[in-house]
């Protein structure tokens, strides 16, 4: 642990893959971290073959500098060699350039076995999934819908990248499933249409669009394009389902001049509960009763939207309606959990404007003592304080406390709008678990958990 002061190889390793292997990134992170040595390993390193393989180059790198040093000069070789070893992300940076020209030629290998194997299973129905947010609820809503009635395979958690869903498709896909839904992720324009040239989508659902990931798309009309990739992909409108509440979908909808039908399923009411929620829902004139295993009003549109596509996919509305009712939570995404008498509201794995709107919503319609604890929302660029006073003027009226972990723009933004009701505490995780425990001993009747962070942020 103390050569990792002098040589800070496992931090800089660590920043790297969580940074996605993008020198640019890791130097933004590293601007704002020059002396820092040690990590909270809130997610922990993963020695991926790659991490190996970069491992292997990054020492070939710096015996190879130290050789040609040395042989001119063994003091300047040393001096070199120590210097490199102190700044360790420089070598990983010369492992990632020797490594892609064999990465680019084995992306385009993978891609076209992806494709060719998509195009040998003529009877599969591909449904693509993208948005600024809940992309991976909605999915999940989905498959248990469809799963009570078609062989059904999704992409598991958060497998939204193209190597993601190629993986997917090369270990899972079999002649037997009839139905792939398939989670699309982005950070920049293009990306969710490689991913469509892929698996080529049958139908798609577009969840919604917001200033997520902002700093690496660099405006929302970027984001918007990007996201509509899976429209212009699956090219018929009529097999989209799309969130017509969200302003930035219906704005681009108009602009570009579609002719989209109103959805089948309306949302009537919502009643929120300890154990859940009771949702009534009309499909075709046809008033509906369901009692889900879910919580929030952001899984309430969610349902709907995933509902939608099932309807287009062939089910009937009473097929619909008792897969709903036999939901079941899944990881992360407003799951309600139960600590004495308090229950716990986690929607920690990730947070958007429109999520985080969502969830001081949901505290707003239910009664009791509720506490916010919340890092805020990373990667808006310009947008970060501006986005953040929003949430702490909507928030103080919802809560009567809110938690902001550790001292940040996107904190101190929170806490100038929300002013007295506000504290910080430190971003470690013993003084995160520390204050959750304390407003389960204060008997508060709700917490809500609104992100967390990588080591990165």
């Amino acid at each position: 642990m103390k050569l990792n002061i002098i040589f800070p190889i496992k931090t800089h390793l660590h920043i790297f893959q969580l940074e996605e292997y993008k020198p640019l990134r890791f130097l933004n992170w590293y601007r704002n971290n020059l002396f820092k040595r040690k990590l909270e390993q809130k997610r922990e390193l993963v020695y991926t073959n790659k991490v190996k393989l970069i491992l292997a180059l990054a020492f070939i790198w710096w015996l190879t500098i130290l050789g040609v040093f040395v042989f001119s000069s063994p003091l300047a070789g040393i001096v070199v060699s120590l210097l490199l070893a102190s700044q360790p992300y420089l070598l990983f940076f010369m492992a990632i350039a020797t490594l892609w020209p064999y990465e680019y030629l084995n992306k385009l290998r993978i891609k076209q076995k992806t494709r060719k194997k998509i195009n040998n299973l003529p009877n599969l129905k591909v449904i693509g999934i993208t948005g600024s947010y809940a992309k991976t609820s909605v999915k999940e809503i989905l498959y248990q819908i469809l799963s009570t009635k078609y062989k059904t395979l999704r992409t598991p958690e958060s497998y939204n990248t193209w190597l993601g869903v190629a993986k997917v498709v090369d270990y899972e896909l079999e002649h037997r499933y009839e139905m792939f839904i398939c989670e699309m992720g982005a950070y920049k324009k293009g990306e969710i249409s490689e991913i469509c040239d892929m698996v080529k989508p049958d139908y798609g659902i577009l969840t919604g669009i917001t200033y997520q990931h902002l700093a690496r798309f660099g405006s929302l009309k970027n984001i918007v394009s990007a996201k509509f990739e899976l429209v212009e992909a699956v090219n018929n409108l009529k097999r989209i389902v799309f969130n017509l509440e969200n302003k930035n979908i219906n704005a681009e909808i108009k602009k570009r001049n579609y002719k989209v039908s109103k959805p089948k399923i309306k949302l009537v009411s919502l009643k929120l509960t300890k154990n859940g929620m009771l949702l009534k829902i009309v499909i075709d004139k046809n008033t509906y009763s369901i009692t889900a295993n879910l919580f929030g009003e952001a899984q309430a549109q969610n349902i709907c939207l995933a509902s939608e596509m099932a309807l287009k996919l062939g089910m009937k509305p009473k097929e619909v309606i008792k897969a709903l009712n036999n939901l079941k939570p899944f990881s992360n995404r407003f799951i309600v959990k139960k600590l004495g008498n308090t229950r716990i509201v986690d929607n920690t794995y990730s947070s958007n404007l429109e999520s985080f709107k969502q969830t001081i919503k949901t505290a707003k319609s239910i009664s009791g003592r509720k506490v916010l604890i919340t890092p805020g929302i990373v990667e808006l660029g310009n947008k970060e304080s501006s986005v953040h006073k929003k949430l702490g003027a909507l928030a103080k009226d919802s809560f009567d406390q809110i938690v902001l972990v550790g001292k940040s723009r996107r904190t101190e933004a929170l806490k100038q709008a929300s002013g007295k009701k506000s504290i910080f505490i430190s971003d470690n995780k013993q003084d995160y678990q520390k204050y959750i425990q304390k407003y389960v001993d204060e008997k508060y009747d709700w917490i809500f958990l609104e992100n967390d962070l990588t080591d990165n942020y």
